[in-house]
């Protein structure tokens, strides 16, 4: 990896609440004008690396740089350069759209109004300057956290969580925002439990399961590290009977996977997957055995053999 595009760099990073571990030793580095996603279920680190990025909690070992920057030392330098969207908007509900953005803006020093007015066109929102923020939808308050995360023009985006709780359509909506952005050179980094979330929108993932980093790759080489095939989808109603399914298909080489309902037979060569579908269909149709192209969700159980849950963590 290039040093000098790096813009997030972590070494042996450590935070622990008590005796619990929270982040453990990690390492990675985070690209100049990408969009770099965290993943993990609930307690896997995600929003604890995020607080030690953005200041909200101390450092426990390690190093932490943002532009060569140690984050221990240079906070304040460090915070004019980046923007941060939280989980929990944080805007004052007494106040209306402009009076909110003026606020914050006054923590960077000169922000000029024309830049909080292409924000809000940018956003869609110039319409609702003088509204107060709690008459907006959810989707419009979140698209308002982005546009106050935008007032300083950082070179850098944090994003905690940014699509959590709202509905398809708004969240589609964000992508195409989120992508705009990234488009403009920003560098953008992603916590997120949605994982057509990080699909859409990173150029690589890391998943994180207890503290630990279980892989960093980008969406396409993590499902193709598991996945060389289309897969076939079962529901079962126990292990016993999936394992009767799989005695049918002697003739074929595959692998498999299973959780409480579901299994997932994993073919290893592509021309064997239409012809284990058709078996099945034949034998069990009663399981409604589906084909169907792997996703990153399906890599992310098979990897951590846990599913995501949205929510916080410490």
């Amino acid at each position: 990896m290039d040093e000098k595009k790096i813009v997030i760099k972590a070494e042996r990073l450590f935070k622990s609440y008590g005796n619990k571990i929270a982040v453990n030793g990690i390492d990675f580095g985070v690209r100049r004008g990408e969009v770099f996603g965290i993943v993990g279920p609930n307690g896997a680190g995600k929003t604890t690396i995020v607080n030690m990025l953005t200041g909200k909690c101390t450092i426990g070992g390690g190093g932490l740089s943002v532009f060569d920057r140690d984050v221990k030392g240079h906070d304040r330098g460090i915070r004019r350069i980046m923007g941060v969207v939280s989980q929990d908007d944080s805007l004052d509900p007494d106040l209306s759209v402009s009076e909110n953005l003026a606020i914050y803006a006054r923590y960077f020093g000169a922000v000029s109004v024309p830049r909080i007015h292409e924000l809000l066109k940018f956003f869609e929102l110039e319409k609702y300057v003088d509204y107060n923020v709690m008459s907006l939808s959810g989707g419009m308050r979140r698209r308002l956290s982005l546009v106050r995360g935008l007032v300083n023009d950082p070179l850098l985006l944090v994003l905690d969580e940014p699509t959590t709780g709202l509905d398809p359509q708004a969240r589609l909506h964000t992508w195409d925002k989120l992508l705009q952005i990234k488009d403009q050179g920003i560098t953008i980094l992603i916590t997120t439990h949605y994982m057509e979330e990080v699909t859409r929108l990173c150029d690589r993932v890391m998943i994180m399961h207890s503290g630990n980093i279980i892989a960093v790759d980008t969406p396409a080489n993590i499902i193709a590290s598991h996945y060389p095939t289309d897969i076939i989808e079962l529901k079962i109603g126990n292990g016993q009977e999936f394992s009767t399914m799989l005695a049918a298909l002697t003739d074929f080489q595959f692998t498999y996977e299973i959780t409480s309902k579901f299994g997932l037979i994993i073919p290893s060569k592509f021309e064997d997957v239409r012809a284990i579908e058709k078996r099945l269909i034949e034998i069990y149709p009663h399981a409604y055995p589906v084909r169907r192209v792997p996703n990153l969700e399906d890599a992310f159980l098979a990897i951590t053999g846990v599913s995501l849950q949205e929510g916080t963590e410490p």
